[in-house]
């Protein structure tokens, strides 16, 4: 019997296989909305994983956790969520952040704006 880890660990493993670095799929539809740290955003890109933005908070370091907001149309509500930053590339305006932990009714959310988008 497999644990949930091995489980997850193979599927990792095919992903990366697969010339896929991310474990989620991306959506570029921007129904995303997101607040966080006095602002508002609206997703470039997104998956269960996580989200991309515009740059507007340039003096940011990589590795900060922001807590915020989340909402998508269809969906009652807005959902908190926690953040790191986890990428930002020299000579783009965007970047990308990882959810931390992200709540079963977050992730409900995304699933049901993905099989929309």
């Amino acid at each position: 019997m497999q644990r949930a880890g091995d489980d997850m660990a193979v599927e990792i493993l095919q992903f990366l296989r697969a010339g896929e670095r991310r474990r989620d799929q991306r959506y570029r539809s921007q129904q995303v909305r997101l607040s966080f740290l006095g602002g508002d955003y609206t997703a470039l890109n997104w998956s269960r994983g996580g989200f991309l933005v515009v740059d507007r908070i340039p003096h940011l370091p990589v590795g900060t956790v922001v807590a915020g907001l989340l909402q998508v149309p269809g969906s009652d509500g807005r959902y908190c969520f926690s953040a790191e930053l986890c990428r930002r590339e020299p000579g783009t305006t965007e970047i990308g952040f990882r959810f931390i932990s992200p709540s079963p009714a977050l992730l409900a959310a995304l699933s049901r704006t993905a099989e929309r988008a």
